[in-house]
């Protein structure tokens, strides 16, 4: 079923429903609330007196006895009975003398006014005609007995009806027009969604114009920002699985070549092919330098496949980072001397207590510290700076190499991503990336600048409070 048709469905159905409770609801609480007669109750009252009288005829003795019957039932209502004349032939308040044609013409051009006066009681003045002669009913009710709210609707001809139903469908009609209008606009905008959703792929991108402010328009933004997000999101993917085929290529490389080694040599040992125990020892340090590669290899895609673990095997404990940094920079003091790499640490001894993982974040900063003496060394400067606030902990790792150009900035932290393609590097690309996935998994966030030949900074920043 169409939206639109079932829209308008439950907006007749609604309609009718409430229009029948609201009258139900009206009659229920006018008969609780609102007790008496109306103008219909009182006609009826009037016409089957005049039907009893008329069965029994107007002697005094049959008269007498209907009249006190409606006068006990109507303890408070006075009914007289008149002649053509207006002699009275019997009346409940004890009046004899007659009515003049004044007060009978006065009663009949007043029942309509006295109807609805609330300060004076309801006159009303009933013709009869019994055994061939003409005779009155004047009925008076006091105002209190009233209902106090009513509806009449008489219609003498199919014109006066058409005068009123045209003027009311006009009434019912018009907020169906306006209805229909929203409706049918909703759904052309919906239809417009529909057909754009049916056209979106992977390789195709469809924008929805709604500059509505509605909950469809949001929702034609949202899914506009939707469609952008999985275009970016594609090509993320796209480039990673590039990245990942480069990377097995390299690394199925660099795994056959040490092994044709490791197997040539292992081969000249096996059948003593070698001149002198000094040849021997050269061989065996072949294979044994050639197999720590490979075991570095491995260690490098076990670290690829544990990559995405980070952010839910993180065990956090209460730990100083100014501690773990003074640390881990004292163990690297032999290698930076032997490279003639000045310091300049800026670490506190004593430092807020945070709650990270001591161990993925000792990795974090030992990755930054080697990627820094690995690129920067020509500059021949290291730098550790550490800075806290109540909201946050950083640490900066500097160096003065040849710096990173301002293209390759944007990727520095993408996996597998490496700065230089040259392949006499041993690196993989991921060390950053790791670095990054550490410092999310914190709450916090890792940055670079760099100013070639000047200054490389990353930054690494915690929050206070763990997350």
């Amino acid at each position: 079923m169409k939206l639109s048709l079932k829209l308008w469905m439950y907006f007749i159905i609604s309609s009718i429903v409430a229009l029948v409770l609201s009258v139900t609801i009206a009659l229920t609480t006018g008969k609780i609330l609102q007790p008496g007669q109306t103008y219909e109750s009182l006609k009826a009252i009037g016409y089957d007196l005049i039907g009893e009288v008329n069965q029994t005829g107007v002697a005094e003795a049959s008269l007498l006895e209907i009249m006190k019957r409606y006068q006990f039932d109507y303890p408070d209502y006075e009914f007289d009975w008149l002649d053509a004349d207006g002699e009275v032939l019997y009346a409940t308040n004890g009046r004899s003398e007659p009515y003049s044609v004044s007060e009978v013409m006065q009663a009949l051009a007043n029942e309509s006014d006295s109807y609805w006066n609330l300060e004076h009681p309801v006159s009303m003045m009933y013709p009869a005609a019994i055994s061939g002669q003409e005779y009155y009913l004047h009925l008076v009710v006091p105002p209190e007995a009233m209902k106090a709210s009513q509806v009449l609707l008489y219609f003498r001809s199919w014109t006066s009806f058409f005068s009123l139903i045209i003027p009311f469908l006009v009434f019912i009609l018009t907020p169906y027009f306006f209805t229909y209008r929203f409706f049918n606009s909703i759904r052309r905008r919906l239809k417009k969604i529909n057909n754009a959703l049916s056209e979106i792929s992977i390789d195709q991108r469809r924008e929805i114009i709604d500059n509505s402010k509605d909950e469809i328009g949001q929702l034609t933004q949202h899914i506009n920002a939707m469609s952008v997000r999985i275009r970016e999101q594609v090509k993320q993917i796209q480039e990673q699985e590039h990245n990942r085929k480069t990377l097995i290529s390299n690394l199925s490389h660099d795994l056959r070549t040490p092994l044709t080694n490791i197997l040539g040599y292992a081969q000249t040992i096996q059948k003593g092919i070698y001149k002198n125990e000094e040849e021997l020892g050269a061989h065996a340090e072949v294979i044994l330098s050639r197999s720590l590669y490979m075991e570095k290899l491995i260690n490098t895609l076990f670290q690829i496949s544990q990559l995405d673990l980070y952010s839910t095997q993180i065990r956090k404990s209460p730990v100083q980072l100014a501690k773990i940094l003074r640390k881990i920079l004292a163990e690297y003091v032999p290698v930076l001397e032997s490279k003639n790499i000045q310091t300049d640490f800026s670490i506190p001894e004593v430092s807020l207590t945070l709650m990270l993982d001591a161990h993925l974040l000792e990795r974090a900063i030992r990755n930054l510290v080697d990627n820094a003496i690995k690129y920067g060394a020509g500059g021949h400067y290291l730098g550790v700076a550490y800075e806290e606030d109540e909201a946050s902990a950083s640490f900066s790792v500097i160096d003065r190499g040849a710096g990173i150009s301002s293209e390759q900035l944007p990727h520095l932290f993408d996996r597998f991503y490496q700065g230089s393609q040259n392949r006499s590097s041993e690196g993989f690309g991921i060390g950053l990336s790791i670095v990054k996935k550490i410092a999310q998994a914190h709450g916090g966030k890792v940055s670079v600048t760099s100013e070639p030949s000047v200054e490389t900074r990353f930054t690494m920043t915690l929050p206070t409070v763990s997350k």
